[in-house]
């Protein structure tokens, strides 16, 4: 009985982390960008929250510090640069994926750092 218990349970978690990771499907398009993130406040679990506009800003805070930026959009990618408080956060395309009302973006186009999930508001 026990060992049945153990097999379930395992297999529930191994199917919902799957099932969670699965979910998350890229954005290739500026358009669907746009109609799905653009002029919508993303927060994140640590109170850090961006807007990025539609005219090509975007404002926010990281840290508790003022964020300040410009972004585009680039082939598949989101491509931001700004300034957190007086630091330079220099110019990365991002991946960006979305799963219901959150979102998460990859840096280096998908292939560098995954950043913390934002929720959609």
């Amino acid at each position: 009985m026990k060992r049945t218990a153990f097999v379930i349970l395992s297999l529930s978690f191994g199917l919902a982390g799957s099932a969670a990771l699965a979910e998350f499907k890229p954005i290739k398009k500026e358009k669907d960008f746009r109609a799905q993130l653009v002029d919508r406040k993303l927060t994140d679990a640590n109170g850090n929250w961006t807007i990025i506009k539609s005219d090509g800003s975007q404002t926010g805070s990281f840290g508790g510090k003022t964020y300040k930026g410009a972004w585009t959009w680039n082939g598949k990618f989101w491509c931001r640069n700004g300034i957190i408080g007086k630091k330079e956060i220099g110019t990365d395309c991002q991946l960006v994926e979305i799963d219901g009302n959150t979102t998460r973006f990859t840096r280096s186009k998908g292939k560098g750092k995954v950043g913390d999930p934002f929720t959609i508001n």
